[in-house]
């Protein structure tokens, strides 16, 4: 499955960036969106300097109505075929150490990681739906299966943002548009690198890239990476809960997270 105009948001850095360029290639339209107009300009020319013709919207993901705007204007430049909803929050700025999460982050990675997703996605809804075709991919995490002690907001996030993605996919799919929801492990981000502790299975952001890439191109309803923690939470499904409340809890003592 080959794309025309592929659409990311949180393109500025991460695996937004690494799959900005997996992507880019002569005959690709890329619309790139994001906050820091730097980071986005450096990965425009990046993606410009293998061929790909590359627009960017210095957008956030919560300021829904300016996000449909760019949206709708760049699916009429160009059909939009593939729409990678990735912008996210996390990282150290959202963990708690035995003390209640404020209200004021919690409240802030759901509105970005599930509000932002529900922007990102509902403006073009009608149109792919109506062309009869297209690919969605959603980038949640391994986090949205298991609720992790020191990131109750962000596990609810990605929770929601996975379960949104199934529904969406169910609905979609005879409507011949295909939606990947996308669950990571440890990734080489900024966001991740910020975490104070050790990150077990670390993927590097092109392999992640590479990986999805490969997902929504073979039309996949769900990719988990990497393959231990694809295995840990199918455990998890089939543990008693006490014991799984007791993992998690140990592995907390020993800042694995």
């Amino acid at each position: 499955m080959s794309f025309r105009h592929v659409v990311i948001t949180g393109a500025g850095s991460g695996i937004g960036a690494a799959l900005a360029q997996a992507y880019a290639q002569s005959g690709v339209r890329l619309s790139l969106c994001g906050r820091n107009s730097a980071r986005l300009d450096m990965i425009a020319e990046a993606c410009r300097a293998a061929g790909a013709e590359v627009a960017i919207g210095i957008c956030d993901v919560t300021e829904a109505d300016v996000l449909q705007r760019w949206l709708e204007t760049i699916d009429d430049e160009r059909p939009v075929d593939l729409l990678i909803a990735n912008a996210g929050i996390g990282g150290a700025g959202t963990l708690t150490k035995d003390q209640a999460e404020p209200g004021a982050v919690a409240r802030q990675v759901i509105e970005v990681n599930t509000i932002g997703v529900v922007n990102t996605l509902t403006p073009l809804l009608p149109r792919l739906i109506a062309r009869g075709a297209g690919s969605i991919a959603i980038i949640s995490s391994v986090a949205g299966f298991l609720g992790l002690p020191d990131s109750p907001s962000y596990s609810a996030s990605k929770a929601a943002t996975t379960t949104y993605g199934e529904a969406l996919r169910r609905l979609l799919k005879p409507r011949g548009i295909h939606v990947t929801v996308v669950s990571p492990g440890y990734v080489e981000t900024a966001m991740s690198a910020s975490l104070p502790f050790h990150r077990p299975f670390l993927w590097s952001a092109e392999k992640a890239a590479r990986v999805i890439q490969v997902a929504i191109a073979k039309g996949r309803g769900e990719l988990i990476f990497p393959w231990q923690f694809r295995f840990a939470i199918r455990l998890a499904r089939i543990l008693p809960t006490r014991m799984v409340d007791l993992i998690l809890m140990r592995f907390r003592a020993k800042d694995v997270w």
